[in-house]
């Protein structure tokens, strides 16, 4: 009933319009109450932290054991406590914006997540989603940020739309040739891992594109820096490994339905995680050659990297990027895509209405796994398949 639905609205124009219309206005309202969350909240940007780092001050010390730092600079007028769970090379990315004052700052920092938003639109269109229908993508695009998961990422100031936008840019420089090639596209990633929880599983992308130079030379970026945090910080090299992941993990089991969330982090869930990104890295190999498979394995690539740590829904706007099923030739493809619908709806929508209670975030968890599995499914019938025509 529900894949019939879509083929008589795909195949009208009036309704098409009015949809689009519809999903505007409220993209437009969720747009305004996002940045105006934004400018009183932004409360995950973490300008304290490296603001604390430019003074020399340790910020993960000052995270695990606060020593007053945010009450002697007057941090706490708006943060009211530190959390610097980047590691340092990641963490001065956000020098630039400590030259200005805590509250401009802000203003800065949701005036940059809606040019990343932008950024993504132009880049998601000339990547991933360049063959999707003009009526789906722009729908794609309106949905998405009429959902909850956008507009509490741009009102938390949180960094997944800076680090989802430099992925993009990464993936529309592959096609750049030679040297520059080589430097945009390591810069991109360089960047892109702000939000490793994302993009380092994102970045499976580029195995699967054997472009391991790119890789190598980005994360040796992260190490020089790191050395420097090291001597500037006053601080071992390993302790600039380990602290940012002691903080981090205070949080690993507070997710919404990834699987240290699910099993209370337990290291059960990291073994289980860890088994899923193999899996994946294996998948990324094995598919090269295929170019017909590239729809699911980005969409597999987002869909484990969204649960095999911890991530909060506000990250779920990604989700946009597996439009591209609807360009992709496999197997039980509407009913799949009924299900995505379905999928979307409910962690757009339905999960704001219960306020992401034990009970929404259950039902959220049984969809989202029920399709990833049936993702995966699919991928490995099409890869078999590419492998016996070959």
């Amino acid at each position: 009933m529900l894949d019939s639905a879509i083929e008589r609205i795909l195949s009208d124009d009036r309704i098409k319009r009015i949809i689009l219309t519809v999903f505007l206005l409220l993209a437009a309202l969720s747009l305004f109450q996002g940045c105006k969350n934004a400018v009183m909240v932004s409360q995950d940007f973490q300008w304290d932290a490296a603001k604390a780092f430019t003074l020399r001050i340790n910020p993960y010390d000052e995270s695990l054991s606060p020593g007053g730092v945010l009450e002697k600079y007057g941090f706490e007028k708006y943060y009211l406590q530190m959390e610097a769970n980047q590691f340092p090379s990641l963490l001065m990315l956000l020098i630039p914006f400590t030259f200005l004052p805590p509250l401009a700052a802000r203003y800065v920092w949701l005036f940059c997540n809606l040019l990343f938003t932008a950024g993504i639109i132009i880049l998601l269109r000339r990547t991933f989603l360049r063959d999707t229908d003009d009526f789906l993508f722009w729908f794609s695009v309106l949905f998405m940020i009429s959902g909850t998961p956008y507009r509490n990422q741009l009102g938390v100031g949180q960094h997944t739309l800076f680090a989802f936008f430099f992925f993009l840019l990464a993936v529309y420089c592959l096609d750049m040739k030679g040297k520059k090639g080589f430097i945009a596209v390591t810069l991109s990633l360089f960047v892109c891992y702000f939000k490793y929880t994302l993009t380092v599983p994102l970045a499976l992308w580029f195995v699967y594109k054997k472009r391991y130079k790119e890789i190598i030379a980005s994360v040796i970026l992260h190490g020089v820096l790191t050395v420097f945090a090291a001597f500037w910080l006053k601080d071992s090299l390993i302790n600039m490994i380990l602290k940012p992941l002691k903080v981090s993990s205070a949080l690993s089991s507070e997710g919404g339905i990834d699987l240290p969330a699910m099993l209370n982090g337990s290291p059960a869930a990291y073994v289980l995680s860890l088994m899923i990104l193999l899996l994946l890295l294996v998948y990324a190999v094995k598919v090269t050659g295929y170019p017909d498979n590239e729809g699911l394995l980005i969409s597999l690539l987002t869909l484990w990297s969204l649960v095999t740590v911890y991530h909060r829904t506000y990250d779920f706007f990604v989700l946009i990027i597996l439009t591209v099923l609807f360009s992709v030739d496999f197997e039980h493809k509407r009913k799949i895509l009924c299900f995505y619908a379905v999928l979307m709806i409910y962690i757009n929508y339905v999960l704001r209405i219960f306020s992401e209670n034990p009970a929404s975030r259950a039902g959220a968890a049984l969809l989202y796994y029920t399709f990833a599995v049936t993702i995966s499914a699919a991928a490995v019938r099409k890869l078999t398949k590419n492998g016996q025509k070959s």
